[in-house]
């Protein structure tokens, strides 16, 4: 089908995950394959098919009378829960399963190794804690960091003869307006975000004093970082839309320049785009 786009590459299955918690404001790892920073920890074993996260927003919709339809939907917040069985018991794990807690070392009256006795907190005594989700498919990484989280549902366990008793692990998401909630780093090449193309410059003249505002047009030009007119960098750089920007030329000698657009996916260059005379 004309503009039908299939890659079976695309399809992700998690062949190898990964829970990773640490103390909220650890260094997050940079990429997606270096070696997780210090003070992050392993989980340990989770069964096979537990692992979720879920991104919840919440809309609202105004309806009026002139209308059978919404006539403006509109978004009140947001939210994001992870979701995971942990199969391997241990004072970390109870900490995050529950929100938090202390575990005090008990010497036995009779002797021998020592015993351990983990509270739960108390009301108002949770903490929250940083989270990473790790998932492999062959050659591809991919890493959620959480930078907060909090276990903010009750704790209910089976304790069967027949099975291993799990622990529910179920962590929200907070979030604030200063950093992002939540965010994917991977080295899926299929993320690559496309190249800038350049259609038209104008004007395509102006002084050898710089100055003169130009105006971008091509394609894929959202996010661009920088414009140089023959190696000098531009300046008062404004993406309207992903289709046009504009930026002020800087002082140069006479001559046509080549005018260049980066952005994350590369670079455009307009072969003598723009003359200072």
């Amino acid at each position: 089908m004309a503009g039908e786009s299939t890659n079976n590459n695309e399809i992700v299955i998690p062949q190898l995950s990964r829970i990773w918690l640490a103390p909220v404001g650890t260094a997050a790892p940079a990429d997606a394959t270096v070696a997780m920073p210090a003070g992050w920890h392993t989980v340990g074993l989770f069964t096979e098919d537990s692992l979720k996260f879920n991104s919840e927003p919440n809309f609202e919709q105004v309806r009026s009378a002139q209308s059978s339809y919404p006539t403006r939907t509109f978004q009140t917040t947001d939210a994001a829960t992870v979701e995971v069985d942990l199969q391997q018991w241990s004072g970390k794990n109870f900490k995050a399963v529950y929100g938090g807690g202390s575990i005090t070392a008990i010497t036995p009256s009779g002797g021998g190794a020592k015993h351990f006795k983990f509270s739960p907190p108390r009301i108002g005594g949770r903490t929250e804690i940083a989270a990473c989700i790790e998932i492999i498919d062959g050659g591809k990484h991919y890493r959620y960091i959480i930078p907060r989280a909090m276990q903010m549902e009750g704790v209910s366990k089976d304790l069967a003869k027949t099975k291993e008793s799990v622990l529910p692990l179920r962590l929200a998401v907070q979030g604030g307006d200063d950093t992002d909630a939540w965010y994917l780093i991977t080295d899926d090449p299929a993320f690559q975000p496309p190249a800038p193309t350049i259609t038209t410059v104008t004007p395509s003249t102006g002084p050898i004093a710089g100055g003169t505002v130009v105006t971008i047009t091509g394609t894929n030009l959202d996010g661009a970082t920088a414009v140089t007119f023959g190696g000098a960098a531009g300046t008062a750089l404004s993406v309207e839309s992903d289709t046009e920007l504009t930026v002020t030329t800087p002082a140069s000698t006479s001559g046509a320049k080549d005018v260049v657009v980066t952005t994350s996916g590369g670079s455009a260059t307009e072969t003598g785009g723009f003359t200072y005379a």
